[in-house]
């Protein structure tokens, strides 16, 4: 599987100086740009390709040119690596408020060839439908005028239709004129403006005088329109692409606004002949949609590959998160892409990150802002290059004392020097250039306090002293006072510093004053100051954890702690890339990156594609390995890899020295090769050199085993058998099974009467053991003390399921202890999450482990089926979402009431245990999951297979109801 990086010009300045927060040049044409490619070498690169679209491209004039000329391989900018595969797709989110893409399907494919990527995407547009009664209507944003603009549009209309307003282009694609031929004017004429009269009178009348007008496009059910659009184009680029003889893959996007609108497109771009398909539109979407439209294309790809004995990729558009890991994997995607994590460097909080669970917050030491006058940018430019001193001192274990006393030693010099500086060179030749960037580039070549005054006393001191030089003539001479003010003024204030030297030496003396305690004086203060008190608390775990020590990635190696300061783009897309690293490492570990092939043979240049040699001259090793998810498939020669979708290459050799050399080059990039030898050895040399570069090679006579060992090495869920996609479980029951039920403490409670009972402060101050050993406290069992119906019915239940031979482990989530036993004792107490608010549920939620205990008690045993009797509140302290996770995928979840849940996993069951279910019953709701968990206990042993429809027909059983006919098929 691979991950590619959107090309969003996310380069750094490759020789920035850091010291002085310096670029290596004034002028960006002239500066050695790295993107994450140029910084890390070829094993370690944290992406497998990039994707470029074509909005980005087209971002500049300059730059469209430069990648037309030369394409994105050659391109002396981008310079994308050879072995890094491309694709560009048209950029669908720019142009959403488009009524039409701005482009032709011919000229698409011309676009892809010139740039020379490896893969270009049919153009598609992306669903978003109206949530108005009327639909959705396109205006042009060009007939706006400042007597009439978007705000003046009646409420009467904009009420019953959303608006859509955007600059169109000047000129439609040839196709608009079947679906709005008046609004393809010639780029030559005017847009005329809108008049106010125009949208006058009800939302009916001014449809329809604007149906003919070439600055407006309605239509009543757009999001079917986009869909079918998009369908279209996938038909008519497949032919032309197959007319054509393009040097790229076509991949093909689909789009929709449901899982079975996914999986309708799916099946018709299958029929079409496309083997390459683009899930769009799910960037942004929430995790449980994405889950269920992935499964829903992915399964429709497997059908069609397993019954056409043949190979078909998927790519999720846009998308990328590590929770997702296990459903992308086994529904079958090929490959995804995302730049959340570059853009969560410095996007919000946490933007360091180590790993999904271990994230801090980048320190914030501020720039001057442009709107600041001269005085704050100096105080600001101090105030920050003294906290920055002391950062790099503590991170150095250096004394903080000393680091600002020497950049004051530093600094001191700076404002005189320059000022001897600028009486000597003033008129100097090489000043007499009329742009102010050629000014500021020679007064920085030419003295070499340039860079300390801009990172001491700010760059807007240093372009006001430059902007004077460029106004300074011999013949027309500054009144050199002018210089003497700005150097004044800086020099008033520079007297302050360092601020924090009284401060940091009195903790100085203080031998019991930890170093992190130390910078914590410094960085509190500064962060007070600038206005990011808010951020305090998390500034403090950053400086106590240290965790760019934590990291070997080549960029934390090399600047250390600057990856963790918050400021410019030469850090903080640094830490994008580092991000990036530590998310691709996650990916890896849960997703191995993972080689299969068989060598080749004289035959394989018979065939057209690697593919075809494949199936023809391998056929066993090709049905036991053409579906497997998460690998990349192929054959090898002394070439190297080839993959199955690529034409077989025009020379054969098997000179194992050659080969070995190739395929260590390719294997760096992999952690596992499968390698299926049927009739020969690999030779030994080649096994030696491929695993001296980290990859773990086996080899396979048997392509069942070849293909048994692929699937164990994903994990327990990739079920060892022929099908490992998600699939509803199902359990015997014969033997007994292993139970899991997770209960919540209740309001009611069974006290003595004359028993202290402890509320929340004492439970916070006082462990469990210490509130026992106090006198006149009982200790209750946990299963006794919680006496609410639902808890009474599901002791009930517990006790019935032991009796009928099954093992049943119960706990209870407590807001006062967290995760108990069911046998534990406990003091009596009076602490709800009822009363809190979600974010403070989960911040008790931690406090009290709640989540971690959760995981571990489900690892305990594999349990068959795992039980959540829990309310709102209490799943949202055990984090249901993630927590469901944890179940393997041939065990049971059942929760109530969590649809959303239900739906993303095929072992887990959202059962509804409503109001209108209680009546049903003849109960109320309050106690409803427990005795759905009591019919449950008393019907289970009827039956001899369990699926998660199973157990909600024997729960929501009804009161003398057979269980044949509560059963139906589900048996």
């Amino acid at each position: 599987m691979r991950f590619y990086v959107p090309e969003w010009d996310d380069a750094v300045d490759a020789d920035y100086d850091f010291d002085h927060d310096e670029l290596s040049s004034l002028n960006r044409q002239e500066r050695d740009l790295d993107y994450v490619w140029d910084i890390f070498d070829r094993q370690t690169t944290p992406i497998d390709g990039v994707l470029i679209s074509r909005e980005q491209v087209e971002e500049t004039n300059r730059k469209a040119k430069r990648l037309k000329e030369y394409g994105v391989y050659d391109d002396p900018v981008l310079s994308v690596p050879e072995w890094l595969p491309t694709i560009s797709d048209c950029g669908a989110w720019g142009y959403k408020s488009l009524p039409f893409p701005p482009y032709g399907n011919e000229e698409m494919l011309d676009f892809y060839e010139a740039l020379e990527v490896s893969v270009g995407v049919t153009i598609d547009h992306l669903v978003s439908g109206s949530g108005k009664d009327e639909g959705l209507l396109y205006l042009d944003k060009r007939a706006f005028h400042s007597d009439f603009k978007q705000k003046d549009i009646p409420d009467s209309l904009t009420n019953v239709v959303d608006l859509m307003v955007d600059e169109w282009p000047e000129e439609w694609p040839s196709f608009v004129d079947e679906y709005e031929p008046s609004i393809r004017i010639n780029s030559d004429e005017e847009v005329k403006p809108f008049a106010p009269e125009i949208f006058e009178g009800n939302a009916d009348e001014v449809l329809t005088q604007l149906a003919d007008d070439p600055r407006a496009v309605y239509r009543e059910d757009d999001k079917q329109f986009r869909y079918d659009l998009t369908l279209r184009n996938a038909r008519e680029m497949y032919d032309l692409y197959e007319d054509g003889d393009y040097p790229f893959r076509l991949m093909v996007a689909i789009q929709g606004w449901c899982p079975d609108a996914y999986t309708s497109a799916a099946e018709e771009v299958l029929d079409i002949g496309y083997n390459y398909l683009g899930l769009g539109g799910v960037a942004g979407s929430p995790i449980h949609d994405v889950r269920q439209i992935v499964s829903g294309v992915g399964k429709v790809v497997k059908t069609f590959e397993r019954k056409n004995d043949t190979r078909v990729d998927s790519h999720v558009l846009g998308f990328a998160k590590t929770e997702a890991f296990e459903t992308v994997g086994r529904s079958g995607m090929s490959s995804f892409d995302s730049a959340s994590m570059l853009r969560s460097a410095w996007t919000g909080g946490q933007n360091y990150r180590l790993d999904a669970d271990e994230r801090y917050d980048a320190i914030r030491v501020r720039y001057p802002s442009t709107r600041d006058d001269l005085d704050e940018s100096i105080e600001k430019s101090l105030r920050g290059r003294e906290t920055l001193a002391a950062l790099r001192a503590y991170a150095a274990n250096e004394p903080i004392a000393e680091a600002l006393q020497d950049w004051k030693a530093k600094a001191n010099p700076v404002l005189e020097e320059t000022r001897n500086y600028l009486r000597e060179h003033r008129h100097d030749e090489q000043y007499n250039v009329s742009r102010l960037r050629d000014v500021e580039s020679v007064f920085r070549a030419d003295f070499e306090q340039a860079r300390e005054l801009q990172a001491s006393f700010s760059a807007n001191l240093r372009r006001r002293v430059v902007k004077l030089l460029r106004k300074d003539e011999s013949e027309d001479p500054v009144d050199f006072a002018e210089y003497d003010d700005l150097l004044e003024r800086a020099e008033h204030e520079f007297e302050k510093y360092p601020r924090m030297l009284p401060e940091v030496e009195s903790t100085d003396e203080d031998s019991d004053v930890e170093a992190v305690d130390q910078i914590w004086t410094v960085v509190q203060e500064y962060a007070t100051w600038i206005g990011d008190d808010d951020l305090l608390d998390e500034y403090y775990q950053t400086l106590k954890a240290r965790p760019w020590e934590k990291c070997d990635c080549p960029i934390c190696a090399e600047h250390g702690v600057e990856v963790c300061i918050f400021r410019g783009n030469d850090r903080n897309r640094r830490r994008g890339f580092h991000n990036t690293r530590r998310f691709y490492d996650e990916f890896a570990r849960d997703l191995p990156k993972t080689l299969i092939a068989t060598p080749g043979n004289a035959t394989q240049g018979d065939y057209d594609t690697v593919e075809e040699y494949l199936r023809e001259e391998h056929p066993t090793f090709w049905q036991h390995v053409h579906d497997l998810p998460v690998a990349e498939i192929g054959l090898i020669d002394a070439d190297g890899f080839h993959e199955w979708c690529e034409e077989t290459p025009d020379s054969v050799s098997f000179d194992a020295d050659k080969m070995a050399t190739n395929l260590a080059d390719i294997a760096q990039r992999y952690q596992q090769a499968y390698i299926h030898t049927p009739s020969t050895e690999l030779n030994d040399s080649v096994i030696d050199t491929v695993e001296s570069v980290g990859c773990e090679l086996q080899t396979f006579e048997q392509a069942e085993k070849l293909r048994e060992g692929v699937l164990t090495s994903f994990g327990e869920n990739y079920v060892v058998g022929w099908d490992f996609l998600p699939h509803p479980p199902q359990i015997d029951t014969k033997d007994g099974l292993d139970i899991l039920v997770i209960d919540q403490c209740s309001g009611s409670k069974e006290v003595p009467e004359d028993s202290p009972i402890f509320e929340k402060d004492e439970l916070d101050q006082f462990t469990k053991d210490e509130l026992l050993s106090r006198e006149n406290v009982p200790g209750i069992i946990a299963r006794d003390l919680y006496t609410g119906r639902q808890q009474e019915y599901v002791k009930e239940a517990v006790q019935g399921l032991k009796a009928g031979g099954h093992n049943v482990s119960r706990y209870f989530v407590s807001a006062g202890f967290g995760l108990v036993r069911e046998d534990e004792k406990l003091p009596p107490y009076e602490v709800t999450f009822s009363s809190m608010t979600a974010n403070e549920i989960r911040e008790r939620s931690e406090q009290l482990h709640i989540p971690q205990e959760m995981k571990l008690a489900l690892n305990e045993i594999s349990y068959d089926i795992v039980l959540f009797t829990l309310g709102k509140d209490y799943y949202t302290s055990i984090d249901i979402d993630e927590i469901v996770t944890e179940i393997p995928a041939d065990r049971i979840g059942v929760v109530f009431n969590r649809e959303l849940v239900g739906e993303q996993f095929d072992n887990v069951i959202s059962i509804s245990a409503r109001n209108e279910d209680a009546k049903t019953h003849g109960t109320i709701v309050i106690g409803l999951k427990g005795l759905y968990l009591k019919n449950f206990a008393q019907r289970i042993n009827s039956v001899d297979q369990l699926k998660p429809r199973t157990i909600e027909q024997l729960c929501q059983r009804v009161q003398g109801e057979s269980t044949q006919a509560v059963l139906g098929d589900y048996q």
